[in-house]
């Protein structure tokens, strides 16, 4: 066991923030004074296809202030040594005209320094508001309010509100309001979290016809990325007193009064990528056809917004909200001062946002940065996926559905890769592998795992047997036959995956990651199962789309039965890897710069035993009733002192088990360092995006660490909360075969309420309730 002494200390106070700049109230997060680069992040809006940056110390420009979901341009990889199979193609998130952006003069000077300064966001109303005050001479002062609001019900609108208020006399704003298409200042970085640099590349305008509104032309606008090939559109229209009013304007604000303008804006797509197009990516020119179209739809949204009125759309994002706090929330009652509960919040209300009207992949940062280029990675069936599961189900499909949409590209890729079935890109945007850096890249074939185990945990939780006979089987076959493809059996009669990197990056291209196998034979069994479990119209549809073959699942069986674990008796351990027990020990005490990445060659890491995260702790989570307890602390406590932390996944795994084990302090220092990863900036790049994992690793924290949820990815549902002695208790909520229920926690007592649906049969307690 674990001594005391050994336990790391966090290097936070009792508040990690200063409540003074950041006061506390559970439902708002605000601050005050002088934006920072990190405060950008912590503002942001986003409905999962527009993302708008909140303000921070440097200028808005394409890269720092709206993205879109899916949008991004390609640059030509360049290898320092050329090998077949290497990623070709590299994707970068482009940001796009941002329409929220305003300059503002009064007696012909320009505002520029306000003396105060404010930010918030509200978690009810959806709304993001930046408030300044301008001292115009005279003792006489500007007070200037801009709310936004990205809608969660409709995916290519949003509205701003601009309010003036004048104090010590009457004045005349002059407000300059066009879309911001400044492109960004170009700089390379050592850090690979950050987004890859395209100097050649980046958005231009398109020429197209003017569409007259009785607005401005410059209030609407196609642009293209110029290698990608993706366009988009964008426009947006002012009123004041219900009046059209062009994009610069005056406005006249009363002594003591206050004047208000509103703003739609809409953004529309026009995509060409590979994703169902089993060829690949193909490029285009796109003509001023499509970019008419596209303007065409942003004034039809335009149109739409302006007969809804703001009132309205302002009605429908507070119905939205409390329909998801209904579903979704999480409250903690830790006896504190009310910040544990606001930050949770804030980790919630961002994986509201990040998945409202998603149509494509969830990226690490969501639509709030351009951290690791906008790619989509492994986080978002692991971390996120789950959390919607169990709160919107029908956000999880559509999520698991653009995974099945990928497939012909992933097709594509395991036959580069000599494989048999699919392979999905451990990085990337548009469906094509866009990772240049193999090692930590493409070596993580645990993706694909990672993608069968969310399939059947959604399929499980829900019932949702039509998706399996439609899409989800496609995934659970082929990436089962990419696993019997991968791996060979050895001369000792066992299955061996060789040459991979699990989720520990600072292990790479081992043999035998003790994650990965395990998890690619949870993935065979599964597709078996999947297929068994199809009546004889669902299983002939499958057999002629995949082309399965007589005894293919029972070939799977016999791969996952024989699948190497590797363990050491001696210890008691699950190892890592087949030789993790031969490395050199990592110089904890003299070697401390953190990250590693950033301060160590990569071959320096690999020699040693060291983690940025520890993966088989994960595995112990994830298929939690294939081990006991005491398999469980064995396995703890011998990776968690090996653990370096640098990934800001690692945490909610070590918490999770940490609390199951009985560390409950520990658990907590965990739960802590994942809970204010982001508004604490604990891994100093904060600035490039919010860490979204991070946030469902918040929430896997407190419902599967101290609330006890487990279901070995849809096997055995069952709670067993181990609660924090300092909370008092701990509510939150599930769906579950459709029915929702309430589940609230006491040191003496757990309490299972069905709120809708059926009733539900579930273990608590080790033993089984209805309710």
């Amino acid at each position: 066991m674990l001594d005391s002494n050994e336990i790391r200390q966090l290097d936070l106070q009792d508040d990690p923030l200063d409540a003074e700049r950041y006061p506390i109230d559970p439902w708002k997060f605000t601050e005050y004074g002088k934006p920072t680069a990190e405060s950008a992040t912590l503002f942001s809006l986003s409905n999962g296809t527009i993302g708008v940056r909140g303000e921070a110390s440097a200028p808005r420009n394409l890269g720092a202030g709206t993205f879109l979901s899916g949008f991004h341009e390609t640059f030509a990889i360049r290898h320092a040594e050329e090998a077949y199979g290497f990623a070709r193609v590299g994707q970068v998130v482009q940001g796009v005209p941002d329409t929220v952006d305003f300059r503002f003069s009064v007696n012909g000077k320009q505002l520029t320094d306000p003396q105060q300064v404010c930010q918030s966001l509200d978690f009810k109303e959806g709304t993001a508001t930046r408030s300044y005050t301008y001292e115009v001479g005279d003792g006489a002062s500007l007070e200037v309010s801009i709310v936004t609001m990205v809608c969660l019900f409709r995916a290519d609108l949003m509205a701003t509100t601009l309010t003036f208020r004048a104090h010590g006399r009457a004045m005349n704003v002059h407000v300059e309001g066009k879309m911001n298409t400044d492109h960004p200042v170009v700089s390379r970085d050592v850090d690979p979290r950050k987004a890859d640099l395209i100097a050649d590349g980046g958005l231009r305008k398109l020429e197209v016809d003017a569409i007259s509104r009785g607005v401005a032309d410059e209030s609407f606008g196609a642009f293209h990325c110029l290698h990608s090939g993706l366009t988009m559109g964008v426009g947006f229209c002012q009123q004041v007193d219900g009046e059209m009013i062009p994009d610069v304007f005056d406005v006249k604000v009363p002594d003591g009064g206050e004047k208000q303008v509103l703003r739609y804006a809409a953004y529309n797509t026009y995509r060409i990528n590979p994703i169902g197009v089993d060829k690949g990516l193909e490029v285009s020119t796109i003509g001023t056809q499509n970019s008419a179209e596209l303007i065409r739809l942003c004034a039809e949204t335009l149109n739409w917004a302006v007969a809804q009125g703001l009132e309205r759309l302002q009605d429908q994002q507070r119905a939205w909200l409390e329909r998801f706090w209904q579903e979704s929330d999480v409250a903690i009652d830790d006896g504190g001062d009310g910040r544990l509960q606001q930050t949770m919040h804030w980790e919630l209300f961002e994986l509201a946002q990040a998945t409202a009207t998603v149509a494509n992949g969830v990226s690490a940062k969501g639509l709030s940065g351009t951290g690791y280029s906008g790619h989509y990675f492994w986080d978002t069936e692991t971390y996120i996926v789950p959390f919607l599961i169990y709160t919107n189900p029908a956000r999880a499909r559509d999520i698991l559905s653009y995974r099945f949409r990928m497939l012909p590209a992933a097709r594509k890729r395991a036959r580069m890769m000599s494989v048999e079935g699919a392979l999905f890109p451990w990085r990337g945007i548009n469906g094509e592998e866009a990772s240049a850096f193999f090692e930590a890249g493409t070596a993580q074939c645990h993706i694909d795992a990672d993608i069968a185990y969310a399939v059947n945990q959604y399929v499980s939780v829900t019932g949702d047997h039509e998706f399996l006979a439609t899409e989800g089987i496609d995934i659970l076959v082929e990436t089962a036959r990419m696993w019997a493809s991968l791996g060979y059996m050895g001369w000792d009669g066992t299955f061996h995956i060789n040459t991979v990197t699990g989720p520990d990056e600072y292990t790479a291209l081992v043999d035998d990651n003790y994650y990965t196998n395990v998890m690619a034979q949870f993935n065979l069994r599964k597709a078996a199962d999947a297929l068994e479990s199809l009546d004889g119209e669902e299983l002939n549809a499958v057999v002629q789309r995949l082309g399965v073959k007589p005894g293919e699942s029972m070939h799977w069986r016999e791969v996952a039965e024989l699948m190497k674990l590797p363990y050491d008796k001696k210890l008691g351990v699950h190892l890592q890897d087949d030789d993790i027990l031969r490395r050199e020990p990592w110089d904890f005490e003299h070697d401390t710069q953190r990250p590693l990445l950033l301060h160590y060659h990569p071959i320096v890491i690999y020699r040693r035993r060291v983690l940025k995260q520890t993966d088989t702790v994960l595995a112990l989570y994830l298929l939690s009733s294939n081990f006991g307890l005491d398999v469980k602390r064995r396995d703890f406590d011998f990776y968690d002192p090996l653990t370096t932390g640098d990934s800001s996944l690692s945490a909610a795994s070590q918490c999770i088990l940490a609390a199951e084990v009985g560390y409950g302090d520990l658990a907590m220092q965990y739960f802590l360092e994942s809970l204010y990863a982001d508004v604490a900036n604990l891994h100093s790049n904060t600035s490039d995006g919010i860490h979204l994992a991070s946030a469902g690793g918040v929430w896997m924290s407190v419902v599967a660490g101290f609330g006890g949820l487990r279901d070995s990815g849809g096997e055995e549902l069952s709670i067993d909360p181990h609660l924090p002695n300092e909370w008092e208790s701990l509510t939150y909520r599930l769906t579950i075969h459709g029915s929702r229920l309430v589940i609230t926690v006491t040191h003496g007592d757990v309490t299972v309420r069905r709120v809708s649906g059926d009733p539900v049969t579930l273990q608590v307690k080790g033993e089984l309730r209805t309710v």
